[in-house]
């Protein structure tokens, strides 16, 4: 058991042994035949910007298991990038999404009411870390939520600029681009992307040179010797953008703050 090659060692562990309760493999190679036509067509008519990560062709899944295809079974540790938490098919989660589909698919929750909405906002208020009253603003993505906040940060502060972090993910529109330093092949092609924005280091404490706080240290001197120095006044500035646990810059957690 262990990352396969055929997979790119990503977090999907397969194995030959069968078992009623974990990964099994039925064909003889990954991807298998209907995996691999599937693909095939895919290539022919999907957008290129979809990136896929492996082959993979899923059919169906239930709890942490997902089938593929062609059959083969796999013990899945990605949970749609970190988001269904709850595993694949969940009966409660099936049941609320069949009696909402029972009552109506869609209404524009930009042009008019409805309760379980108003709902979710309260519950979420109740729980998000914000002292005071907390308004929510639904979206679709990360992106839309990132450019919300370049908005609201804009509009609220009258301050034009933005501090971000080398090795950042924040999206692919425009904006929430012009915040992203991940890698250089999401940005070629796209410039000039917004202006504005600056990039730190983000504190590495796996890479760097020395103790936990001189890591913090140097990402923050830098910040304020050379950013506030060099480019852009402090009172420019309308927001710093930072993920708490760093992904796609190589899944770095910072020193902590205490």
């Amino acid at each position: 058991m262990g990352p396969n090659p055929i997979l790119g060692g990503h977090p999907l562990i397969v194995t030959k042994r069968p078992s009623p309760h974990g990964p099994e493999l039925v064909t003889k190679e990954l991807p298998g035949p209907r995996a691999k036509a599937v693909v095939d067509r895919d290539h022919r008519a999907i957008s290129a910007s979809y990136t896929r990560a492996y082959p993979l062709v899923m059919s169906h899944g239930k709890g942490a298991l997902l089938w593929d295809v062609d059959g083969n079974r796999f013990l899945d540790f990605t949970a749609g990038i970190a988001v269904g938490a709850s595993g694949h098919s969940h009966p409660r989660v099936v049941k609320a999404i069949r009696e909402q589909a029972g009552r109506f698919l869609h209404m524009s929750g930009t042009d008019f009411y409805y309760e379980p909405q108003v709902r979710l906002a309260e519950e979420l208020a109740k729980i998000v870390p914000i002292a005071g009253d907390v308004r929510t603003f639904f979206g679709n993505s990360g992106t839309e939520a990132t450019e919300a906040a370049l908005k609201l940060a804009r509009y609220s502060t009258k301050r034009p600029n933005i501090i971000a972090f080398l090795g950042s993910f924040h999206g692919r529109s425009l904006g929430a681009l012009a915040l992203t330093s991940s890698k250089v092949v999401q940005r070629r092609g796209f410039g000039p992307l917004m202006p504005g924005v600056y990039h730190a280091p983000y504190p590495d404490p796996y890479r760097f040179n020395g103790s936990a706080d001189a890591c913090a240290e140097a990402s923050l001197s830098f910040i304020r010797d050379q950013i506030f120095v060099n480019l852009t006044a402090p009172d420019e500035v309308a927001a710093i953008v930072v993920e708490p646990i760093q992904g796609e810059g190589g899944y770095i957690t910072p020193p902590s703050a205490a």
